[in-house]
């Protein structure tokens, strides 16, 4: 096997290592919510910690219906913009763990109410990232495996996954929040 193809999967690997503590920890984080925290909003103004538990759903299952079938989330700006800001914006997201400014979620992403109950709802997100991975690597072994985002537009897989567990850790944080 080339070095180049060592690295590539060394790097895969440890994104798929990321993603999993990210699943891991936002469903510990959530598993730990009572009732009425999970129908409380994480701040004022804002989702409750089951509606973001449910956007967290929503968005794997919009990543697994591209990854099956190309269909990919509506982009929200001109390919230009995109561009500047996946050079710009996104490394910044994925060295700092952070996400700067406040982006409105896609519109596929928004949860409606009423909400699946608790458990359902963390029980199909461990399934959906269990099977996120699987999809995706299989789609990577076979050339594919790149992701869409609304704001950045297609993003290579190790950047992806890596940005969908930065993505988790950044609701886990909301979701231990004490309002």
């Amino acid at each position: 096997m080339p070095a180049a193809q060592i690295r590539t999967d060394r790097r895969w690997d440890e994104v798929l290592e990321e993603h999993r503590d990210a699943i891991a920890g936002f469903l510990e984080v959530a598993s730990r919510l009572d009732d009425g925290a999970w129908g409380e909003p994480w701040a004022p103004d804002k989702w409750t910690r089951g509606q973001v538990a449910q956007h967290l759903v929503l968005v794997y299952e919009a990543l697994l219906k591209e990854v099956r079938t190309g269909e990919r989330m509506t982009t929200r700006m001109p390919r230009w913009r995109q561009n500047m800001l996946r050079w710009i914006v996104l490394p910044h997201i994925l060295f700092h763990r952070s996400f700067p400014g406040r982006p409105r979620s896609p519109r596929e992403a928004r949860p409606a109410e009423p909400l699946p109950p608790c458990a359902e709802v963390l029980r199909r997100l461990r399934e959906l990232g269990e099977r996120f991975e699987a999809e995706v690597t299989q789609a990577r072994r076979n050339g594919g495996g790149g992701l869409t985002h609304p704001y950045f537009g297609t993003i290579e897989p190790v950047r992806g996954m890596r940005f969908i567990a930065v993505h988790i850790e950044h609701h886990t944080r909301q979701i231990a929040t004490r309002s």
